[in-house]
């Protein structure tokens, strides 16, 4: 914006104003001082001359005077001619006079000069004539005329000189007034040079000075910390671009301290999420360390229960059919419960399987009342030993958009923390119940009657807890709130108005997986029913159209005791058992043998596991593949077989009952699973 001359201009034109004006004066002075000297040198000639001119009239006169006595007593020519000649230069010298600049008196005194001359000459003459005519007496008379006439003569000129002399002084004054006015008129030029520069201070003050010292003071501030200190718009552009420049720093540095605020309040926070985020990935690898203990523990687990159901049912079998009925009574109240109890072991090796399982970022569809029931399964002892009651009401038809594995995080967390808080503060019954609300909604609903919450509102923030230093980390509803958010749902929590808490999560309803559709009778069966089906399907029999010596099976086991457990439900049924404790040795067996089905365990020590045995037999004994069956002890009960790259109908969990047993191994005989519903 232009907002005037620059200072560069400004000082540029005040300073040529300056000496303009300055040089004007003494130019002017030094003129009129001139004139004055002129004039005075004028005036000084003018009464030089006019002395010397008075001095030689007085001294012809005088002269003629000397020579007309001179000639009345001896008249000559030569005093004739020297009277004559005094005369004519007496005449010449009051002419000049006349011709000169004077006041009327003095001229009227000039011409009385030059009239008494004359007349002096007059008389002189006469009387010179009358002495060549020796006529003394009348010459004497006109000598005494010639004094008179001299007399006036010199009174005439002394009056001019009078004159001449008041002239004089009259323009000596004029010359003192005219230097007075000149001092005057110098001393007022002094004055106004003298108000010009401080005017020109001033402005330069105003125009320069005050700017540069908001400029300090605005650096002084903003030195101080005040980034909101700027420079006012200044006239000049210098001092402009100067403010400009600071305020556009200042701002700039100003828009810097809000960003890094702002940075730091995100940094802050950031911090605050990187906490979080480094307690949830404790808390993760916590779950991933136990899921990954699980995985190798449930093998560990589930041949040992193997063992324990086949040797107990083996036993329960002996005893059944024996006379003594005390023997029959120790089946009764022992065997049996033992297998029961191991089956219930065996569930809750899956159920934990289920819970450590790797958790995918990929929200599916999935089955409400199987994910809280996986849960519930991991905390059902816990409520029965704290004697509380734990009841789940889902409808089996209920499924959510949600990370399975996260969601059955999510309901253990909230079974745990009601569970803690109930035995703490009192209360005996947790319910979770399920919905559909809205058509597009599914509501879950955890309520107990415990002692309720301290503070609802902040039962979801990360770190809160009610409990002891070092009973939690105040984590458990932090995640679940987290999870239902990020699966786009919602949670809140209440105190309900007869006592106890409520918890409500509301997910998106989701369209039935296919494992989730309405299912047939034997589909919503557990795998032991299944098996079971599978096994009321095909008994064992020995007319299954295949002899017994055609019946020769080969079990690959690294365990003696499943291996011998196997053999023997195999040899109840009549089938020929071949064993083979890896899956090297089961090679060997298969390239120098020739077998009707192999049963091996999928994990097993040396360079080849069971999978490594199934591809082989794939590659080298292709007729062999469709009748091998895999046996594991690390799936979970929701598993898919298929994940073991192999068909579903090859795949047997562990820990398994005799029946199970026999009837998948009958059936890979018989090549009939693909008939089986599953």
């Amino acid at each position: 914006m232009n907002r005037g001359r620059s200072l560069r201009q400004l000082l540029l034109l005040g300073t040529l104003a300056f000496a303009l004006a300055a040089s004007l004066v003494l130019v002017g002075t030094l003129v009129l001082f001139g004139s004055m000297m002129r004039h005075l040198e004028s005036d000084a000639n003018l009464h030089l001359a006019e002395q010397r001119a008075a001095d030689e009239i007085a001294t012809s006169v005088y002269g003629q005077i000397l020579a007309a006595y001179k000639q009345l007593g001896e008249p000559s020519a030569p005093n004739r001619e020297r009277f004559e000649a005094l005369g004519q230069k007496a005449y010449a010298r009051l002419r000049e006079y006349l011709f000169q600049s004077m006041p009327i008196a003095a001229r009227l005194e000039v011409e009385t000069i030059k009239e008494q001359h004359q007349a002096l000459e007059v008389v002189a003459h006469q009387a010179f004539d009358l002495i060549a005519r020796g006529e003394s007496a009348a010459a004497s008379a006109r000598v005494a005329e010639m004094h008179r006439l001299t007399e006036r003569l010199q009174a005439a000129m002394a009056r001019f000189v009078l004159l001449r002399e008041r002239e004089l002084q009259q323009q000596r004054a004029a010359q003192v007034a005219r230097f007075e006015r000149l001092l005057l008129g110098l001393t007022g030029v002094g004055a106004g040079l003298i108000g010009l520069a401080l005017l020109f201070v001033r402005l330069m003050q105003r125009r320069v000075v005050e700017p540069l010292g908001q400029l300090a003071a605005a650096a002084v501030r903003f030195g101080s910390g005040d980034l909101a200190a700027r420079i006012p718009a200044q006239r000049h552009s210098e001092l402009e671009a100067v403010a400009r420049r600071f305020n556009e720093m200042a701002d700039s540095l100003q828009e810097g301290r809000v960003r890094i605020e702002r940075q730091n309040l995100e940094l802050s926070e950031s911090l605050r999420s990187l906490e979080r985020a480094q307690q949830d990935l404790v808390q993760q690898e916590k779950l991933g360390a136990i899921g990954f203990m699980l995985a190798g523990l449930a093998h560990e687990l589930n041949n040992p229960l193997a063992g324990i159901l086949g040797n107990a049912e083996c036993i329960a079998e002996e005893l059944e059919l024996h006379s003594d009925p005390s023997i029959r009574r120790v089946r009764q109240e022992l065997v049996l419960p033992l297998i029961r109890e191991t089956g219930r072991a065996g569930d809750l090796v899956r159920n934990l399987l289920q819970f450590s399982r790797p958790s995918s970022s990929e929200l599916v569809s999935v089955n409400l009342k199987f994910a809280v029931e996986v849960a519930a399964g991991l905390r059902a002892y816990a409520f029965t030993r704290a004697g509380k009651e734990l009841a789940v009401g889902i409808p089996a038809t209920l499924c959510v958009v949600a990370e399975p594995q996260r969601l059955e995080h999510a309901v253990l967390n909230i079974m745990s923390n009601a569970l803690e808080a109930m035995s703490a503060g009192g209360g005996t019954r947790l319910a979770v119940v399920a919905e559909a609300s809205g058509g597009d909604w599914i509501t879950l609903t955890f309520e107990d009657d415990g002692p309720g919450f301290v503070e609802p509102a902040r039962v979801f923030d990360a770190f809160y807890t009610t409990k002891m230093v070092g009973s939690g980390t105040g984590l458990g509803l932090s995640l679940a709130e987290r999870f239902v958010t990020e699966a786009g749902g919602t949670i809140s929590a209440e105190n309900r108005p007869t006592g106890g808490a409520r918890l409500t999560i509301r997910l998106r309803a989701a369209v039935a997986p296919p494992a989730a559709r309405e299912p047939s009778e034997p589909e919503r069966r557990s795998r032991v029913e299944v098996d079971l089906a599978i096994a009321a399907l095909l008994p064992a029999r020995p007319q299954a159209g295949l002899t017994a010596e055609a019946r020769r099976v080969l079990i690959v086991d690294d365990e003696p005791a499943l291996r011998d457990i196997q053999r023997r439900f195999l040899a109840k049924a009549g089938i020929a058992v071949l064993v083979a404790q890896d899956a090297a040795e089961a090679v060997a067996i298969l390239q120098r043998e020739p077998c009707d089905a192999v049963v091996t365990d999928i994990r097993m020590p040396g360079e080849m596991d069971g999978l490594g045995l199934y591809a082989w037999i794939e590659q080298h004994l292709p007729h062999l593949a469709p009748r091998c069956l895999l046996v594991t002890g690390e799936m979970a009960a929701s598993s898919d077989p298929a994940e073991f790259g192999v068909p579903p109908e090859r795949v047997l969990a562990k820990p398994f009952t005799r029946e199970i047993y026999v009837a998948r191994v009958l059936a890979v005989l018989e090549e009939a699973c693909s008939s089986i519903p599953r």
